[in-house]
């Protein structure tokens, strides 16, 4: 009999990921991992270069040049309390491991990012679906479903801030609420993957609750707005006690030397990250309207950089069918079945010519 993995691994789904590719060739427009269209930066890709030559060694383990310049991006951070990770997923199943054991709880929105239960389960915890974040026809975070959930078994609530795969936000005011309204023994884990690209006043990421109290983490990455999806980058901003933790058990050198020289030279280049922020924003703008006046289509309003689309009653053709379509055309979009919104797909804003394509070819299939 062949060794079996322990129970808590051997039922875990794997996480399905957006297609990039098709054999046969062609051109392939991929609107389904919510990835930048746009190449890393000119000093990137540089300092990529220069981390190659030296890759017969190991990488920093300290992080430190990293770590500072992450602290001076956002405003002035403490850079003792920044631990880096293999892309922010690499954290959030590290602070699963390290907060949420054996007949432990985590809540997670009934829309939130399928891999928070994964790493629950895999750390051997019960992951509980809580509330709805679609209410109606209207989005929304449902803040007293959560916390009805809660139990004496509960360790950890994540939060997906900007929401994958809705693109909306919870505003400054109702999240400092919702951590108040939480027991100060469970951890609130706000993953903000997209919040690089939110410009509206009243949103804050969470790095004022992290500074404010002891049961707060805040994840980032370098793989959206930033462009370096491929060299697997992240960042928690955590309380003192909570980064001693997680350097206890993250693997020493985790981040290679080219991932984090060219993760330092993109975080000392604001301006272009401001630049793209805007440009985003003009496309997936343009592309929601256009999308919205396909019939039968509605489209949540988004902060991010992908669109969350509902293809209703009277829409042609539903999203099954939009999916196929749009695939056999070379034009790759993202089901949302496995969030429980069949009737939903989820489109990443690519350049404006991409997005143009998929808007003359989306309208052929519904018009």
């Amino acid at each position: 009999m062949p060794p079996r993995p322990v129970s808590s691994i051997a039922s875990l789904p794997i996480l399905p990921i957006g297609e990039s590719g098709a054999p046969g060739g062609g051109r392939i427009i991929g609107l389904a991992n919510n990835e930048n269209a746009e190449s890393p930066s000119p000093a990137v890709l540089t300092a990529l270069a220069e981390g190659a030559r030296h890759a017969n060694r190991y990488p920093d383990v300290a992080q430190s040049a990293l770590r500072h310049g992450i602290a001076r991006r956002y405003g002035g951070l403490d850079p003792d309390r920044i631990v880096c990770g293999v892309g922010s997923s690499d954290l959030i199943a590290l602070l699963a491991q390290c907060y949420c054991g054996s007949g432990d709880e985590t809540l997670i929105g009934r829309q939130g990012y399928l891999y928070f239960a994964i790493a629950t389960k895999a750390a051997g915890g019960h992951p509980v679906l809580a509330g709805s974040e679609i209410i109606g026809n209207r989005p929304g975070f449902d803040p007293e479903a959560i916390l009805a959930a809660v139990t004496p078994k509960t360790r950890i609530v994540f939060l997906d801030n900007p929401s994958n795969p809705l693109g909306t936000i919870v505003d400054r005011a109702r999240l400092t609420e919702f951590r108040a309204a939480l027991p100060d023994d469970i951890l609130l884990v706000l993953d903000a993957a997209y919040a690089d690209y939110v410009l509206d006043p009243d949103f804050e990421p969470g790095e004022a609750l992290v500074d404010a109290g002891d049961n707060t983490v805040v994840l980032r990455t370098f793989s959206k707005i930033y462009g370096l999806a491929g060299l697997r980058v992240g960042w928690a901003y955590a309380p003192a006690g909570i980064a001693e933790t997680l350097r206890r058990v993250v693997r020493p050198g985790n981040i290679p030397s080219p991932s984090l020289a060219a993760a330092v030279a993109a975080i000392n280049d604001p301006d272009l990250i401001d630049a793209r922020r805007h440009r985003n924003a003009r496309t997936r703008d343009r592309f929601a309207a256009d999308l919205r006046a396909l019939p039968g289509v509605s489209v949540l309003p988004s902060h991010t950089n992908f669109v969350f689309a509902t293809f209703q009653s009277g829409a042609r053709q539903g999203a099954a069918e939009v999916f196929a379509q749009a695939k056999a055309k070379g034009v790759f979009l993202r089901p949302m079945g496995p969030y429980g919104q069949p009737d939903s797909l989820r489109i990443t804003i690519g350049t404006d010519e991409e997005m143009t394509i998929a808007t003359e070819i989306l309208r052929g299939i519904l018009a």
